[in-house]
């Protein structure tokens, strides 16, 4: 009897085990499995007085060009210049970051006349982007961080360059964590757009 005991019991033991482990693989499986959540750049910095601005003659604004690290939806951070590139596990963007920095562009420059993202003329001239640098960059000890973001911006017309412009922002974040990040991100994709567009409309007067 005992020895029957001890058998059944032995067996409701390594069942109990089993189930346990069953319910902590469905756990992991279920975090790893959760959806990140998405940021983008917003809405904008708010509607601009047209009037105000200059007119410019149609530009052509292509599909910007991007560093390796910076060509999938990865959000990006480091601690300290020789710190390594990491990827925040449960965020992303919503867009690969220079989809989302040449559209702003496209809708900052649109203030200001057409813009198409082929040149349809063929003279048409050209503001051809290449975003090396968008993250969140930590101090050594992790006190603070930045949004930093590096842009080269190149006008081109009938296959020459005329002009090109490197912008280079960094802008405190609010908070230590991905959302702060982001926001300071936002803030430093205006500034360069705006920088951008101001250089384009110098650059494009007739």
């Amino acid at each position: 009897m005992m020895s029957l005991v001890k058998q059944y019991g032995r067996r409701f033991c390594v069942g109990l085990a089993c189930a346990m482990t069953c319910l902590l693989c469905a756990c992991t499986a279920g975090k790893l499995g959760q959806a990140a959540r998405q940021l983008d750049l917003g809405t904008g910095p708010g509607v601009m007085n047209k009037m105000a601005l200059p007119r410019n003659a149609p530009v052509v604004v292509p599909e910007a060009t991007a560093s390796a690290l910076l060509v999938d939806t990865a959000v990006i951070w480091r601690v300290g210049h020789a710190g390594q590139p990491q990827a925040y596990a449960t965020y992303q963007w919503a867009a690969p970051p220079a989809r989302l920095l040449n559209q702003r562009l496209i809708e900052r420059l649109s203030l200001q006349g057409a813009v198409l993202p082929q040149n349809v003329g063929g003279d048409l001239p050209q503001i051809r982007l290449n975003l090396q640098r968008f993250e969140q960059f930590f101090a050594a000890d992790g006190s603070s961080s930045v949004g930093a973001l590096t842009l080269q911006a190149v006008l081109v017309k009938d296959g020459k360059v005329l002009d090109q412009r490197l912008v280079d922002i960094q802008v405190p974040a609010a908070t230590q964590d991905a959302p702060g990040g982001a926001d300071a991100l936002r803030q430093a994709t205006d500034q360069a757009t705006e920088q951008v567009a101001k250089w384009a409309s110098d650059q494009l007067k007739p």
